[in-house]
């Protein structure tokens, strides 16, 4: 069992960025980045309503199995990326109420070993959100010329 099998992650803001959402019977929301769930519950123990989620990472999509199983009918979660949250849910165009969303790795991805993303541990070098697609960061690094690598710095690096 995997550490993120064990541990409950609650997001940061989680009380704000519910409150923000205003959550109401009967209304429709999109968890665009489902993680932990963490968003997900609280909105449903808040009402009765539907929440549909999405996540790039397999792992998160294990982990709302539990949602499904608590809230049937009310939850449901699609194998994705929230930009094509359109094509994802075509169904719910013109009826979402409200949409939560936290960019970037989650603590999960974080701390797993072997999904590389942490210098901090000694493993592949992977940082996919999607293990079954794309390229690691291993292949980029060893593969693309130096040129391509200093655009990438350059367009996509904080610093």
């Amino acid at each position: 069992m995997t550490r993120s099998d064990q541990t409950i992650h609650i997001p940061v803001m989680l009380q704000e960025v519910v409150d923000a959402l205003h959550v109401s019977e009967a209304g429709v929301y999109v968890d665009g980045t489902f993680g932990g769930g963490g968003y997900s519950r609280a909105i449903l123990q808040r009402k009765t309503c539907e929440v549909h989620a999405i996540d790039r990472d397999n792992d998160a999509i294990k982990r709302a199995e539990d949602l499904k199983t608590e809230y049937p009918g009310c939850f449901e979660i699609r194998h994705g990326n929230f930009g094509d949250m359109d094509k994802l849910y075509p169904e719910l165009l013109g009826r979402v109420n409200g949409i939560a969303l936290d960019i970037g790795p989650s603590s999960f991805q974080l701390d797993e070993t072997e999904r590389g993303f942490s210098f901090r541990l000694d493993a592949p070098l992977d940082m996919r959100m999607d293990t079954s697609s794309g390229e690691t960061a291993a292949d980029v690094v060893n593969t693309y010329d130096p040129a391509s690598l200093l655009r990438i710095l350059f367009d996509y690096g904080e610093e």
